[in-house]
């Protein structure tokens, strides 16, 4: 197990609680198995923009916070080799040089966040009420058996894959 970037620790029952920022010490637990019961729709859109902004929000500050504590700005040889975060109008851009650029939007419609990675590629999550996470929709579709309910496992959230990436990119040294 090596330690993640997030760790929840916030209270508020509409934020995600799985995305949390302690700077420094900012810890995941292991991997674990999860239950989900159903996947169940916000209750109004208002609902959904508020969980999904805070999670993109949380995001922003959690990957700015981490950047600054990685990310060795001295070597950066102009601007275009610097990482750059931004959220605004529903899409939280992740520029990270050289690797790519990480893409996390708003689809209203589904009531869903929409991922698109130069590693993983894109993913679609859905908000699962009881444990307060985004979990990965094929992951809901593929492995939901007889009495409705989900396993899933750490990756397939997206803190989760999140974490996994950007460990990926800035191993610890």
């Amino acid at each position: 197990y090596s330690p993640g970037i997030f760790k929840s620790s916030l209270t508020l029952a509409s934020v995600n609680k799985a995305i949390i920022i302690s700077p420094p010490s900012i810890i995941i637990q292991p991997a674990k198995k999860h239950n989900i019961q159903q996947i169940r729709s916000f209750r109004t859109v208002g609902d959904y923009h508020d969980v999904a902004d805070d999670t993109l929000n949380d995001i922003q500050d959690s990957v700015e916070d981490f950047l600054e504590d990685h990310y060795d700005t001295e070597n950066a040889e102009n601007e275009e080799d610097m990482p750059e975060v931004n959220y605004a109008s529903g899409v939280l851009t992740l520029y990270l040089p050289p690797h790519g650029t990480w893409i996390i939007n708003k689809q209203t419609p589904n009531q869903q966040l929409w991922w698109s990675s130069p590693i993983s590629g894109p993913r679609r999550y859905e908000y699962e009420e009881e444990s307060e996470r985004w979990v990965y929709s094929r992951i809901v579709d593929e492995k939901e058996g007889d009495n409705g309910e989900v396993n899933y496992d750490e990756e397939d959230t997206l803190e989760g894959i999140l974490n996994k990436e950007l460990e990926e990119l800035f191993p610890e040294s």
